[in-house]
């Protein structure tokens, strides 16, 4: 409080007196006035006069009692005009303010009684003003940020929904159609685990800008989840014109974007899914389910495509939730299992390796091959747990056939996508070794063809950890992909297993047979070791003997069994492979 205010006003002061003179005065009079009447009556009357007397004391009383009544109305009256109306005025004034109606300055006169405090509601009262004030400005503040995404400046996907309502509305009117497009970058995590997640969200931004100067002003585009965006057509006429935004969205993704922070120039796909209004959903959360259905079927068809939602998603959704739970409880019951399929020397007769293969017994559809689960297990993030159970059983079996005295050869345990590129694959590898008391001689690691391809900057570095473990490395499924020399040489394998499907037309098919002899010409030049999959009759079998290719697996030399039956299977036949000592199937 300032100085002012905690000094006393002498005004103040010399109008107290004034007041408690006038109140006295009042009581005086109303008591003085009457005694004076009654003493000079009492003087004047002469003794015999007693009954003139009594008549005017009773006068007296009455008087007396009269201008007490008056005397005390009056000092009511004052003491209401002096104290009770100015606090009531400064209560109402008070309870206005908290109820946050704006009220304006109190006039007060500036010599009564009340004037330091009512100076003091009206500071109150501005205070409280421009608090109202940075308050109302900071909602807005926040009422804008909370409809911004921070990192690209677009809207977000709540201004979004809130736009949407409004074209809704407006196209029910007009008889007009939405469309919806989700757009998702393709390999876009691979790209923030290599390059860095400030690299990432530098993409982010400058896709984000990109983006948005392809659009028309009256398109709406915000940032989703993640790396996806979300781009709304208002009134597009037809299918066609939305098929072009979707090309047109697709072909500016494409471009080369410089990094400046992260030091890159960097080239990226996109996929697209998208939704019609009201056709496809009756509000923002229906459309938008939709489109990410539609997104999911873009990424599943390769990359850089778009599709259009179709009912039938719904369905082919709801399989994968039902299978998403299925191989969460597969996980916890011990559903799952192991076979084993030799790898031979066709040419000594011999067992050399086997491979473990996944299999899941369903407990209503039966037996299952990996084919008819691992995309739903990819698709619901649980391969990295699939992984760490085939691993571990694959070593735990390795571990009890060595310690039996029986001669496996080395073990190979394929590796999804998500486990060849995760850092802690070596430390996890490392960690199994060691606790079943196995060499990394006695492993070795199968990724598939286009697993490299896709994952070109994780892999190598993972394999470059691997090999320092001491680990072999086998290219799965070689044929079916785009690899080049000059991967292989970067990559350099310990081996090639030829795909089954160039090995099924083996001897007849002249084309399988030029394709074959060119891989191992290939394979022989780089000295990498060549397995031939797929081998059901003797005819191929010999046909890869004659080139060279003496490594084989197939039906031909053993069916894949669950671990008891290879293990007997070792028992009785392991150590010479004929044509009569095939696993049974």
């Amino acid at each position: 409080m300032a100085e002012t205010d905690r000094m006393p006003d002498p005004s103040a002061r010399s109008r107290a007196p004034s007041l408690r003179s006038a109140l006295l005065l009042a009581l005086g009079a109303g008591l003085l006035l009457p005694a004076l009447g009654w003493l000079a009556a009492e003087l004047a009357l002469a003794p015999g006069a007693a009954e003139a007397l009594q008549r005017h004391r009773a006068a007296v009383l009455l008087m007396v009692t009269v201008q007490a009544v008056a005397a005390a109305g009056l000092c009511l009256w004052l003491l209401d005009r002096r104290f009770d109306w100015p606090l009531q005025r400064l209560l109402s004034h008070l309870q206005g303010l908290l109820g946050g109606r704006p009220l304006p300055a109190l006039q007060w006169p500036a010599g009564d009684d009340f004037a330091p405090l009512a100076r003091q509601v009206d500071g109150l009262r501005e205070h409280l003003a421009t608090l109202q004030t940075q308050l109302r400005a900071s909602d807005a503040q926040l009422h804008k940020a909370s409809m911004l995404d921070a990192l690209t400046g677009l809207p977000n996907r709540a201004l979004m929904q809130e736009l949407f309502g409004h074209e809704a509305a407006q196209a029910r009117r007009g008889g007009r159609s939405l469309a919806l497009l989700q757009i998702g970058l393709d390999r876009f995590r691979t790209f923030n685990d290599t390059l860095g997640h400030a690299a990432g969200d530098e993409l982010l931004s400058g896709m984000g800008r990109r983006l948005a100067a392809c659009v028309r002003d009256a398109d709406f585009i915000c940032r989703g989840a993640g790396d996806e965006f979300l781009v709304l057509l208002p009134g597009p006429d037809g299918w066609d014109r939305v098929a072009s935004a979707a090309e047109r969205l697709l072909r500016a993704v494409e471009e080369p974007l410089e990094l400046a922070h992260a030091g890159h120039v960097v080239s990226l796909s996109a996929s697209v899914g998208v939704a019609m209004y009201p056709s496809d959903g009756q509000d923002f959360e229906g459309l938008a389910r939709a489109a990410a259905l539609a997104l999911d079927r873009s990424k599943s068809l390769g990359r850089g495509l778009y599709s259009f939602y179709q009912p039938g998603m719904d369905q082919a959704l709801r399989v994968r939730i039902a299978t998403e739970r299925e191989l969460s409880l597969a996980l916890e019951r011990d559903e799952f299992e192991l076979h084993y399929q030799p790898v031979v020397d066709a040419a000594a007769g011999r067992v050399v390796g086997c491979e473990a293969l996944l299999r899941w017994r369903h407990p209503r559809r039966g037996l299952l091959v990996p084919a008819d689960f691992i995309e739903g297990a990819r698709q619901c993030g649980l391969m990295c747990d699939i992984d760490a159970w085939v691993l571990n059983a694959a070593c735990t079996d390795l571990a009890h056939w060595v310690g039996a005295g029986l001669q496996p050869g080395r073990l190979a345990i394929n590796l999804s996508v998500q486990q060849a590129r995760s850092p802690a694959l070596s430390d996890t590898l490392r960690d199994a070794l060691q606790r079943h008391g196995l060499s990394p001689a006695q492993l070795e690691l199968e990724i598939t063809e286009d697993t490299f391809l896709q994952e070109s900057g994780g892999v190598p570095r993972a394999l470059a950890r691997w090999r320092a473990l001491g680990l072999a490395l086998t290219i799965d499924d070689f044929g079916t992909g785009y690899s080049s020399l000059s991967q292989l040489k970067t990559l350099r394998p310990e081996r090639l297993k030829i795909d089954c499907s160039l090995v099924r037309g083996l001897p007849a098919v002249a084309e399988d047979c030029a394709l074959a002899e060119a891989m191992l010409a290939m394979a022989r030049a780089l000295g990498i070791e060549v397995v031939a999959e797929g081998v059901e009759t003797a005819a191929q079998r010999d046909w890869l003997l004659q080139r060279g290719c003496a490594r084989q697996q197939g039906h031909w030399h053993g069916t894949p069994v669950p671990a008891p039956a290879f293990e007997a299977w070792l028992v009785r036949d392991g150590v010479a492979v004929t044509e009569t000592a095939a696993l049974p199937a």
